[in-house]
Order: structure tokens, then C-alpha cells, then sequence
């Protein structure tokens, strides 16, 4: 309105300082002739907007993984846009499922009860804790205290040899098998050697004629291609003579491969058994070491550990120990005899409870997990054209973050917030406009208001609000964000 005003102004004093007599000015409330008698109209500055447009942000923060689209894209409502790193969401997913098919399964063995061969398991139970009863009840014999007196006088034996010293048969086996380890590792060496030596050998028959083979190529090779030089086609039996030659070249190189892996194996085979050998060398030396050392006062303590412990299972044979494995087995029976009876009583109303709030439990959890796993994908809340792009893909963006600004190109309004607090008690929903672009001039619209800001902004020391017009007609020249005038008028009741 005041670049109305100021116009006038204008055009006053240059009528004033012309000098040709001026018509007499126009009063304002008269400058629009093309008003009714009563109302006016009101003029703003406007542009042109989509009639649908958003600014998208993702739902949680991360790593942008891909965009799926490219500015100027025609999307679809549902349509995924971008795409944040989502590995953690989906193992969650993952998890959430496994958790909830254990809770299914739980809930459904406990609502089918205790199956037979559950049953027959637990009554077994009973049963065999009933005979562990009656051995230990008929265990201890007069064979059983025998073979513990013979364990412990062989244990007093072992201890009395120890402090004597190795007999002379013990030790000539020894020395025999160290002997005989040797001889069997000097076998090994030279058997292995050999095989080493045949590989080696047939390797280099093997490059022998591998290189003979690509003689032979090469000569048929150049041979052929100077005959190709000359008038007349190569003769087929020339060209045959080079493929077999190729051949012979292939076949060669398979066998020289195959003959160096031979060598590698006879290799490794060499390595291998020449140490099993010697490790064989080595325990029968041990062994001869052992028997010709005195004892040690290890070996002397170990001796009498043993007579201790053979004395020991003697006396629990005879003693308190008995009673004791008695009373462990009868507890075993009333153990095995509850568990049948817990078995036989079936699931109870309360544990069926307790699994069937698991379930749900689970399926909560999944739904949550398939919630954050959906979030990181933004995708488009209705079809329009993908405007501009803010992330590249490798970049971390933040909640709340403007990502994608999608809008709906193919309906247009026109929005002003040129109109101050003096001029919005004017406009009413429902005013008529006409519409004028400085980008295409002979284009005149007309429209209607359908939207007035409910608050006001401050602006450049004015409070301005919103007016959005919705156009009377559509018109493929209208690009976003074009600069329009507007002249609102005001209904006649006003």
C-alpha cells in the first residue's frame, strides 16, 4: 500500500511541475474505478508457492547410508527417500523375533502339559535313583575290600621300588626301544629324502618339456603367421598343427604345476616326518633318563600320596562313608519322586500367565524394533516433486534437520505477507483478487482468499500476517517462488 501512496505522490508533483495545465488529481478512495461503490481494495506484494509443500527431516539422528532420489524427482506418497545406516535397528529386529518365537514355543509347551515321553523320562528318574539306592546298599563286598587292600599294597610296592631304584629288566626295555626309535628315525630320513629327491627330479622333466612345448608353438606360431602374409588362404592342416602345439603348451604347464605341488608335498612330508621321528627319539630318551635318575622328591611325595589315597579308599569302605553315600542316594529318590509328581500335576493357571505375558511382552519389543528399524527411512508423506536435497550420502544429520523439502508442483497458490495490521481487518476467507507476475505480464489470474494467519509476525517494525489465495485456475508457466501483485476487494457487506 505505500508503494501505492508513494506513486501517487509522484505522479502529483510531476503533474505540478509540467507546463501544461493538469487534469485535476483523482482522489484515492477513487483510484481503483473498477470497485464497487461501497468497499475497496488492497494491494500487496506476493509470490507464488506450491499448494502443498514440507520440509522432511529423519527421525532419528546417524549416518546417512543412501538418497534414493535426485532433485526434480516426481515421487509418490509412501515413496522412500533417503536412508539413514540402519544395522543396529535391524539386528534389533532380528533379536525382537528370535525373543519372541522363544516365548511362542515356551507358552505352547507349557499349554500342552507334560508329554508322555516327558513322563516315562521322569518316572526313569525314579527308577534309576532307586537302584543307585540298592548298589550302594549291596555295593561294598567282600571283593570290593579285597581289591582295595590290593591297591594299596600295590601303591606301597610302587612307593618301595621308587626309593630301590629301576630293575635291570625295566631298563634294558628302555634302552631297547630308545635304540630301536633311533634306527626307525634314520629309515624315516632316508625314505623321505628319496621322495624329495623323485619330485625334484620330475619337476625339472617337467619344465624340460614345457619349454620344448613352447619351442615347438612358437616356430608353428610365426610360421603360420608369415604363410597368413602370403596370397592364399593358411592351410587347414596348418592351422590344426598350431592348435595341438598350443595344446601341448596347456598340457605341459598343467604337468609342471602339478609336479611342482608333488615337490611341495614330498617337501612338507620330509619336514613332518623327520620331526615325528625325532619326537619318537626323544620320549624313549625320556623314558631311559627317567628310570637311570634317582627319585626326586616330587616322585618320592607323589608315592606317598598314593599309598595315602589307596589307605583312604580302604577306610571308606569300611567306615562312616558308607552311611553317608546311603543317605545321598535316598535323597536322590525323593528328588526324582517329586520331580514326577511336580511333572504328572501338569502347568498351572498362573504359569500359563506368566508365558502369555512373555508373548506379548516380545511382541512389543518387536514392534518397537521394527518402529526404529522403519524410522531410519524417510519417505515421502504424499506425491509430489522432489525440490531440493540437503545430506550427501557419508554425512551425519541430526533429528529435526531440514533433509528434503518436497512439494506438490502441479497446484499453485499465491501467498502475500505484505499486509500490516492496519490492512488485515480489511481482508476476510473468502475476499476476491486479481493476480498480475512480473515474470509473465500478459498473464492476469484471479483467485480466492482461503487462509489468514491466525498470529502475526514482526516485520521490519510492522506486524504482518499470512494470506494465502487459492487460484481460480492453474497455469503451466508458474514457477516457485515468482514475485506477484495482489489486489484484494473487499466484499460489499463490509
Amino acid at each position: 500500500m505505500y508503494k501505492i501512496l508513494i506513486i501517487i505522490a509522484l505522479a502529483i508533483l510531476a503533474s505540478g511541475c509540467s507546463n501544461t495545465p493538469a487534469p485535476a488529481p483523482t482522489p484515492v478512495a477513487q483510484a481503483a474505478t473498477a470497485l464497487p461503490p461501497v468497499g475497496g481494495s488492497l494491494r500487496a506484494e506476493a509470490r507464488v508457492v506450491p499448494a502443498r509443500r514440507a520440509s522432511l527431516s529423519v527421525a532419528v539422528s546417524g549416518v546417512v547410508a543412501e538418497v534414493l532420489v535426485a532433485e526434480g524427482d516426481a515421487v509418490q506418497a509412501g515413496q522412500p527417500l533417503l536412508r539413514v545406516a540402519r544395522g543396529r535397528a535391524e539386528a534389533a529386529v532380528a533379536q525382537a523375533q528370535a525373543e519372541l518365537q522363544a516365548a511362542k514355543a515356551s507358552y505352547e509347551q507349557l499349554r500342552a502339559g507334560a508329554s508322555p515321553e516327558q513322563i516315562a523320562a521322569a518316572e526313569a528318574s525314579v527308577a534309576q535313583a532307586q537302584a543307585q539306592l540298592r548298589q550302594t546298599e549291596g555295593g561294598v563286598t567282600a571283593s570290593d575290600v579285597a581289591a582295595a587292600q590290593a591297591q594299596l599294597a600295590q601303591a606301597q610296592a610302587a612307593q618301595t621300588q621308587l626309593a630301590q631304584g629301576p630293575a635291570d629288566a625295566d631298563l634294558r626295555q628302555a634302552q631297547a626301544q630308545l635304540a630301536q626309535a633311533q634306527a626307525a628315525a634314520q629309515t624315516q630320513r632316508d625314505a623321505l629324502s628319496a621322495a624329495k629327491l623323485r619330485a625334484q627330479s620330475q619337476l625339472e622333466q617337467a619344465a624340460n618339456t614345457l619349454r620344448d612345448a613352447q619351442d615347438a608353438y612358437s616356430r608353428i606360431y610365426w610360421e603360420n603367421r608369415t604363410a597368413e602374409s602370403l596370397p592364399g588362404d593358411l592351410p587347414q592342416a596348418k592351422k590344426d598343427q598350431e592348435s595341438a602345439a598350443l595344446r601341448a603348451v596347456q598340457n605341459a604347464e598343467q604337468a609342471q604345476a602339478q609336479a611342482q605341488l608333488a615337490q611341495a608335498q614330498a617337501q612338507d612330508a620330509e619336514v613332518s616326518g623327520v620331526a615325528s621321528a625325532e619326537a619318537q627319539v626323544r620320549d624313549a630318551q625320556a623314558r631311559l633318563d627317567k628310570l637311570v635318575s634317582p627319585a626326586t622328591a616330587d616322585q618320592v611325595a607323589a608315592a606317598r600320596a598314593q599309598v595315602a589315597a589307596s589307605q583312604a579308599s580302604l577306610e571308606r569302605l569300611r567306615g562312616d562313608q558308607r552311611t553317608g553315600a546311603i543317605d545321598v542316594a535316598q535323597a536322590m529318590i525323593d528328588q526324582a519322586e517329586a520331580n514326577l509328581a511336580l511333572v504328572k500335576a501338569g502347568t498351572t493357571a498362573n504359569d500359563l500367565a506368566v508365558a502369555q505375558a512373555q508373548v506379548q511382552r516380545a511382541e512389543a519389543a518387536l514392534n518397537l524394533a521394527q518402529v526404529s528399524l522403519d524410522e531410519t527411512e524417510l519417505r515421502a508423506p504424499f506425491a509430489g516433486t522432489v525440490a531440493s536435497i540437503a545430506p550427501e550420502p557419508g554425512e551425519y544429520i541430526t533429528v529435526g534437520a531440514p533433509a528434503i523439502e518436497l512439494a506438490d508442483l502441479a497446484s499453485w497458490q499465491i501467498e502475500t505477507t505484505d499486509l500490516t495490521e492496519q490492512n488485515i481487518a480489511r481482508v476476510r476467507e473468502g475476499d476476491r483478487a486479481s493476480i498480475t507476475l512480473d515474470a509473465i505480464p500478459d498473464l492476469d489470474l484471479a483467485g480466492t482468499v482461503s487462509h489468514i494467519q491466525t498470529l502475526g509476525e514482526s516485520k521490519q517494525g510492522d506486524i504482518v500476517y499470512t494470506v494465502t489465495l487459492t487460484l481460480d485456475q492453474q497455469d503451466p508457466r508458474l514457477r516457485w517462488n515468482m514475485t506477484a501483485s495482489v489486489r484484494i476487494t473487499e466484499a460489499q457487506s463490509r
